[in-house]
């Protein structure tokens, strides 16, 4: 797994930041709006993907979950 951690984008990387950091998220048409970050689907599947993001629901609405390997990506320790 730790070679997948070498291959994220900055992009990558600032969207797992802002998921963690700001409550307030919602899908609108082709893109996410978190916080006051707008990301492409594309760049959440790629997370959903390598297991870094999970898409759940919470009374119908669709909301990002960072994983446990996104968590420790997050916190800056080794993914293991």
């Amino acid at each position: 797994m730790m070679s997948e951690t070498g291959q994220l984008s900055r992009t990558s990387v600032n969207t797992l930041s802002a998921i963690s950091r700001y409550r307030y998220q919602r899908r609108s048409g082709r893109e996410w709006l978190i916080g006051d970050k707008r990301v492409s689907t594309a760049t959440i599947a790629d997370l959903e993907r390598k297991a870094f993001v999970k898409e759940v629901a919470f009374n119908g609405t669709p909301v990002l979950v960072l994983t446990n390997e996104g968590k420790r990506l997050v916190a800056g320790s080794p993914v293991a």
